[in-house]
């Protein structure tokens, strides 16, 4: 009899063990550690100041996704938001152009800077992520392992406003390289988004937007034509004639 207690008892330590040791693996202290992503980009020259002849604004980012959560707004996108800004004065500066702002929006350009402006610089980033193949297999004792993949996709846009009507006068979206890695969730037979531990997956997404930044940066540097805004500057100048301004 109590062979068979000891007996008894050892399987349940056995059990409990066996328990720990699988959730303490399936949930290392990095999993929960955001990684922050870096954004910049360096222009490729440096034309003369004022050489370009028209005056920019820089106004918010507005961000896009393809479901109820807003992708960008993880940490993991932190520094996003004044990357984008920065660069793109940076890299209009660079152009030989004039920059005003950073603002907040539109409605707080003070007049007296609206007269110098020519161009409001708008700017959307759209990102798109997409859960694929998943599955759940037993993944130790009495627990499930949820997998499979994410497809990310997205795209930056830019869009040159007359400052003052608000027309659109230029448009350029460039896509993001399309890009897929597996994840796999301890503890979790299904998807559910109250428990689902994102880091998992944007730490990984966070990297491959990083990696490919400076290269869509660069994309919209050879896409500003220092001639082409002079024309666009001039059609905003007949536009605000047109309109009574």
């Amino acid at each position: 009899m109590i062979r068979k207690y000891l007996m008894v008892l050892a399987v349940t330590l056995l059990y409990v063990i066996s328990f720990i040791g699988f959730a303490t693996a399936a949930s290392p202290k990095e999993e929960k550690t955001a990684y922050v992503a870096n954004f910049n980009y360096t222009p490729a020259s440096q034309a003369a100041p004022g050489s370009g002849g028209v005056t920019f604004a820089i106004g918010n980012v507005n961000y896009q996704s393809n479901s109820k959560t807003l992708w960008f707004s993880a940490p993991q996108f932190d520094n996003l938001d004044r990357g984008i800004k920065d660069d793109l004065s940076e890299l209009l500066i660079a152009k030989g152009f004039s920059v005003r702002g950073p603002f907040d929006s539109y409605d707080l350009i003070p007049y007296s800077d609206k007269k110098a402006i020519d161009l409001y610089l708008v700017t959307a980033a759209e990102l798109s992520i997409t859960y694929k193949d998943p599955k759940a297999a037993p993944g130790g004792i009495a627990s499930w392992t949820y997998t499979g993949n994410i497809e990310v996709n997205g795209k930056i846009h830019l869009g040159l406003k007359e400052i003052v009507t608000g027309e659109l006068m230029w448009s350029k979206s460039i896509p993001f390289t399309k890009f897929e890695f597996p994840y796999s969730v301890p503890n979790q037979r299904t998807f559910d988004y109250n428990t689902f531990p994102y880091n998992l997956v944007m730490n990984d997404v966070a990297k491959g937007i990083e990696k490919q930044y400076p290269d869509l940066m660069a994309t919209f540097w050879k896409l500003i034509d220092p001639e082409e805004m002079g024309i666009i500057k001039k059609q905003c100048q007949e536009l605000k004639t047109k309109k009574g301004y």
